[in-house]
């Protein structure tokens, strides 16, 4: 198969390695306008099924965990993980209630949304500095596909 030119002859590709492209007059435009979950995933990095319980504890304030893990039709276990997740970022709580025969059981309910958003708020402001300082101190020579 011919490339079109004569193999005969030598390229010079020494002149067009030295040559680097020019940077376009403005960034691409190419960057996606995030969702509140998809935020909410990225910064805080939880999972789809933590909103998920995030969305049960809302709509359902006050439930315990045997009552989320049956409206969302998931394991207790797995539940609780979430719980676990959505209390250390902040968006829900969870209280201890006793029960009439002895015991108790924690009740979750969701933090108010403007304590969401501002703990959200927070948690960009923090990644977004921690971002810029992972930019500012790549060597762009190094690959970036084996980093973490």
């Amino acid at each position: 198969m011919s490339s079109g030119a004569d193999s005969s002859s030598a390229r010079d590709w020494s002149a067009l390695m030295t040559t680097r492209c020019e940077p376009a007059s403005e960034p691409p435009a190419r960057i996606p306008e995030p969702s509140a979950a998809v935020v909410v995933r990225t910064i805080l990095g939880l999972r789809s099924q933590d909103l998920a319980a995030y969305d049960a504890v809302s709509s359902q304030p006050g439930a315990s965990t045997k009552e989320l893990a049956a409206e969302l039709d998931r394991d207790r276990s797995n539940v609780n993980r979430s719980l676990t997740r959505l209390d250390e970022a902040g968006l829900v709580c969870r209280q201890r209630r006793l029960l009439e025969g002895g015991g108790y059981f924690y009740a979750y309910f969701a933090e108010p949304s403007e304590t969401v958003a501002g703990r959200l708020r927070e948690a960009l402001d923090r990644w977004t500095e921690a971002a810029a300082a992972a930019v500012d101190g790549h060597d762009w020579d190094d690959p970036l596909a084996t980093q973490g």
